[in-house]
């Protein structure tokens, strides 16, 4: 049985004729006596136009593409926002017009340190402006997610089962790396309260997300007051409303619910 070397040479009986080193990238390759006169080509540049020619993702492009993928599995839009842009927004009320000026400066400034906290009642459009600087930010190109305080909590909790095919640590780590967190509908998570009648758990989550966020781009919807979101987190709330507010605009918004008009 004949060996490799000795299958090559008898059927690629070409000579080597020198060496030459590629002015592209440095590299020595190998020159042979060929029928067609001496003939050598650089691998590396060669595997490199190959790629280009096959159109493949660079190791860096295959990385983000798939940390974007990862990011974008926990985003749950509701058809009303899919199409929500700052431009369509409807500022009838003074507080909706302050809002909506915040989130055009909040775009074009981004500097992914300073955060934008919108609260108000229901229907006020506060989840329309989110989602459309959401949107804005990420076709920038920068890392965002728009994710429901009750999305965030839920997936959370899953990874607590044995069946889980990630960790929380994998999700608080995605969280940390965001260039922009849209955190929508603080407070609207179920309350199970303990001895003290105060939510633990949910608190907990939440005191780490936004510590882990000081000095990072966050924006964040809530029906309640500051007030009312420190006495539904206890011992938390005031660490969390500090931490929310930390290089933050605050709008309060008011208005008619836009979702109230004559319903029958």
């Amino acid at each position: 049985m004949q060996s490799l070397k000795e299958v090559m040479k008898n059927n690629f009986p070409f000579q080597q004729a020198g060496e030459k080193e590629c002015e592209a990238c440095g590299t020595v390759y190998k020159l042979y006596q060929t029928p067609k006169g001496v003939q050598g080509a650089c691998k590396p540049c060669a595997d490199k136009q190959f790629k280009k020619e096959m159109n493949l993702p660079t190791v860096e492009e295959y990385r983000n593409n798939k940390e974007m993928n990862f990011i974008l599995s926990f985003e749950r839009v509701t058809d009303d926002l899919k199409n929500a842009t700052v431009n369509s927004y409807k500022d009838v009320h003074k507080t909706q017009k302050e809002a909506k000026q915040a989130a055009v400066d909040f775009i074009t400034g981004f500097d992914g340190a300073h955060s934008l906290a919108l609260s108000g009642d229901p229907g006020l459009g506060k989840s329309h402006l989110a989602y459309a600087i959401n949107k804005a930010i990420r076709s920038k190109g920068y890392k965002t997610l728009y994710i429901k305080a009750t999305d965030l909590l839920e997936r959370i909790r899953s990874t607590y089962s044995s069946h889980s095919s990630i960790t929380e640590e994998q999700i608080l780590s995605m969280i940390d790396g965001l260039d922009l967190l849209v955190l929508d509908d603080i407070g609207s998570e179920y309350v199970k309260s303990n001895e003290s009648g105060h939510e633990t758990w949910a608190s907990d989550i939440l005191y780490k997300v936004f510590d882990m966020r000081l000095n990072k781009s966050t924006v964040c919807t809530t029906n309640y007051f500051e007030s009312e979101l420190e006495a539904k987190y206890g011992n938390n709330g005031p660490r969390i409303i500090d931490r929310m507010m930390d290089m933050a605009t605050a709008i309060r918004l008011e208005g008619e619910s836009y979702r109230r008009k004559e319903r029958f």
